[in-house]
């Protein structure tokens, strides 16, 4: 019997690694988006110490020039809160594209392993037809074995 050896194994290989490819580009995606997250919480953690500082000091008073200074400061801070807020939703939106691609990977490579599924069935339908086949013919000369066996025992 002839070994199974599907058609399209070179492309079911190619999709499965595309496949992987596309899985590790989205769990890169994720674990940007979780850094991305992780520091914007970061800058919004200063910007609110920063502000809960400045209420300590005007409630205890403060000199005017203090309260400059601390202000360039907080505008520095507002602005990494900005840019990482623009950090996470292009992470988010890089998120969202890899996952695409992974499920649209997925589907491809699932489309050729449906496709090998059925080429594997007919192959083994293939084969059992050929064992039948054998079966028979060895059932018939057996037959005939038996039968030209009888005549001859049958004729002296």
């Amino acid at each position: 019997m002839r070994r199974f050896q599907s058609r399209v194994t070179a492309l079911r290989d190619l999709r499965q690694r595309r496949e992987e490819e596309a899985l590790q580009v989205h769990s890169r995606a994720l674990q940007e988006r979780q850094t991305a997250e992780d520091r914007l919480q970061a800058s919004i953690g200063a910007l609110q110490r920063h502000q809960l500082e400045i209420q300590a000091q005007l409630t205890s008073g403060c000199p005017a020039a203090w309260l400059a200074r601390q202000d360039g400061y907080r505008l520095m801070l507002e602005e990494h809160c900005r840019e990482g807020r623009r950090r996470v939703a292009d992470a988010c939106a890089a998120t969202e594209a890899s996952l695409k691609a992974v499920l649209l990977s997925r589907r491809e490579r699932e489309v050729v392993e449906r496709f090998c599924t059925r080429e594997r069935e007919d192959h083994q339908r293939e084969q059992l037809r050929e064992e039948q086949k054998n079966l028979d013919e060895m059932a018939l000369r057996r037959r005939g074995v038996d039968a030209s066996f009888q005549t001859t025992i049958q004729s002296p």
